[in-house]
């Protein structure tokens, strides 16, 4: 009434509306993609995996999801734990490890070994080198404390994927966990429904995982073993092989399949071919395949071009 009727009509035709929730535009998110532009929000190319032959193909960025498979005994919890050791020592990256074929003190042998390039005991598989010495056990003790973090179901109960996200979810926020690995996806407790096919479940179980993973910021790697595989004669299986569902390469980010020459006429039997069958970002990685060498004695993984030089 005091500024009159212009002042009045000017504040009806620029009045927001009523924000809804759950509806918005890309102005709402301006300032988060400028970020992405300009690099500062840490990570947007992805990080490294130490390996040269494989960072053309996958790189690992915070909140995705990496489903990976592979025959049995085809190394594929080895290589995520040579994996999770280049990130930390390039990275400095801490995980929550939920591992549930692993015996603690195997699983930490297994580290130790590559984070110190030594043999954890002097047994056969050593062969000449050198045993890790009590200061690098005990400084190699004080390294898994401080990177890993380990969610393990203490009673006779398999644990649920819920409860396993909860967790983590912890273990993100009490201790800045920057990666979680599930392994393997059978040795979770999956009772559904009685009216929820599985297809249904393993949908929702991998929703609920990659909304972890973004809301977290942390990138998941999820190990599923495939189904039998009838009248096999050695080859790769693929991402559809998995047993379950065909939403583990629907709906995962990343898809790789970890695969171990057997055969010496086809090539070194040291060979590990990574198959990397599916990624969605484009921006850190490709379909293609990459080949390592696998050192027995260390159970550290290298380029083949780096391993014919030492």
């Amino acid at each position: 009434m005091c500024l009159g009727s212009h002042a009045l009509r000017k504040v009806i035709d620029q009045a927001e509306l009523y924000p809804i929730r759950g509806l918005f535009t890309f102005r709402d998110f301006f300032d988060e993609i400028d970020a992405y532009y300009h690099c500062s929000m840490g990570y947007e190319l992805g990080v490294s995996t130490g390996w040269r032959g494989l960072d053309d193909f996958y790189k690992i960025v915070p909140g995705e999801l990496t489903v990976v498979t592979g025959v049995p005994n085809s190394g594929k919890s080895e290589w995520i734990d040579a994996l999770l050791c280049n990130i930390n020592e390039k990275e400095g990256w801490k995980f929550a490890l939920c591992s549930m074929e692993n015996k603690v003190r195997e699983h930490a042998r297994k580290l130790l070994e590559k984070h110190t390039k030594r043999p954890f005991f002097g047994a056969s598989y050593a062969e000449s080198v050198e045993r890790m010495s009590p200061e690098e056990l005990e400084e190699g003790k004080k390294w898994l404390s401080n990177t890993f973090h380990l969610i393990r179901c203490e009673d006779d109960s398999l644990p649920s994927v819920k409860w396993v996200l909860e967790l983590a979810k912890a273990a993100v926020l009490r201790y800045g966990v920057r990666g979680l690995v599930i392994d393997p996806y059978n040795e979770l407790d999956h009772q559904r429904p009685p009216n929820q096919t599985e297809t249904e479940y393993v949908s929702q179980m991998l929703t609920k995982i990659k909304r972890f993973a973004q809301h977290h910021s942390c990138h998941v790697w999820f190990v599923a073993h495939p189904r039998q595989l009838h009248q096999w004669v050695g080859g790769p299986p693929n991402l559809y092989d998995i047993s379950g569902s065909a939403h583990f390469i629907n709906k995962c980010d990343n898809g790789i399949v970890v695969h171990r020459n057997r055969d010496a006429e086809r090539g070194p039997v040291d060979q590990v071919e990574i198959y990397v069958r599916k990624v969605r970002n484009k921006v850190v990685g490709k379909i293609g395949d990459a080949k390592l060498s696998y050192d027995r004695v260390t159970g550290t993984f290298q380029d083949p071009d780096d391993r014919c030089r030492v």
